[in-house]
């Protein structure tokens, strides 16, 4: 049956890569502490966007549905790479955050040590997966390379360093888009991009404008659900750079942009990647 839409896609597909990452994770890691830390923040309520993108962008491609499981390994690394880059995040050297999702942050529930650590396992054990995949080998180096590259410190892990280093500084909006686009979009372009490669699509630049402009896109929406909350008043963010109707028209412009992008792609069934773009509408 051919799925067009990106959220039924994700509720035929979501609970079998849910089961995956936990049966994963509980079968290789023998050290209890760091097995409960590590799915503490794995399994603490995240949409899973980035996996299920890799895996709409795979399907998109070619990959029938019965042979997705088969990439579960490369998704399963996004969602490492990501939860640990949240879990590090919520750290008192960083954001210092007591809460992620409306649960305890991870070094609040386990301590700073144990919190490091189930990161750091994370962080590994995600290229392990890609490793052990049963994908070409090309595939899998070029999964590796994207994934470094993008969550690294060349992308997400500058955008980071950025973060906490210039917290005291007023950003202008080419350094506030650099920031945003390192920490944020940096790594849904990665499941954009690898799960082109993956399924043995070229990739164009239009797949990438579309990878870039959601990116962004996700953090403009973020930072206008939590301006609306009342939350991060002394941040840089969009909002309260160039206030919320200016960030509102940004977001519309990049959404805009990325449906543009999207539909010049040749070769590749633009469906689901069009209807992810309702999430913005939301």
């Amino acid at each position: 049956m051919e799925i067009k839409n990106f959220q039924e896609f994700c509720e035929q597909v979501l609970p079998d890569f849910n089961k995956f990452l936990n049966n994963r994770l509980n079968a290789e890691i023998k050290q209890t502490t760091l097995r409960d830390a590590m799915l503490y923040s794995l399994d603490a309520g995240g949409k899973r966007v980035r996996p299920m993108l890799f895996l709409a962008v795979a399907y998109s491609c070619g990959v029938k549905p019965e042979d997705l499981p088969k990439y579960f390994d490369i998704a399963g690394a996004i969602e490492l790479v990501h939860t640990y880059s949240l879990i590090h995040d919520d750290l008192p050297e960083m954001d210092d955050s007591d809460y992620r999702r409306g649960k305890l942050a991870n070094h609040k529930k386990f301590g700073v040590g144990p919190a490091v650590l189930a990161g750091d396992g994370l962080l590994t054990q995600a290229f392990y997966w890609i490793a052990k995949s049963n994908l070409s080998t090309d595939k899998r180096m070029a999964a590796v390379r994207i994934l470094a590259h993008n969550a690294g410190p060349m992308g997400m892990v500058a955008g980071q360093m950025t973060d906490i280093t210039m917290e005291d500084k007023l950003l202008n909006e080419d350094e506030l888009t650099t920031l945003h686009k390192q920490k944020t979009a940096d790594l849904i372009t990665a499941a954009v991009t690898i799960g082109a490669f993956s399924a043995g699509h070229e990739l164009s630049k239009n797949l990438v404008q579309y990878a870039n402009d959601i990116g962004l896109a996700f953090q403009l929406k973020d930072d206008l659900n939590d301006a609306d909350d009342g939350e991060d008043t002394d941040k840089n963010t969009f909002p309260n750079l160039i206030g919320k109707e200016a960030t509102q028209a940004k977001l519309k412009d990049l959404v805009k942009d990325a449906l543009n992008a999207v539909l010049k792609e040749k070769e590749f069934d633009k469906n689901l990647l069009v209807s992810f773009l309702d999430y913005f509408k939301e």
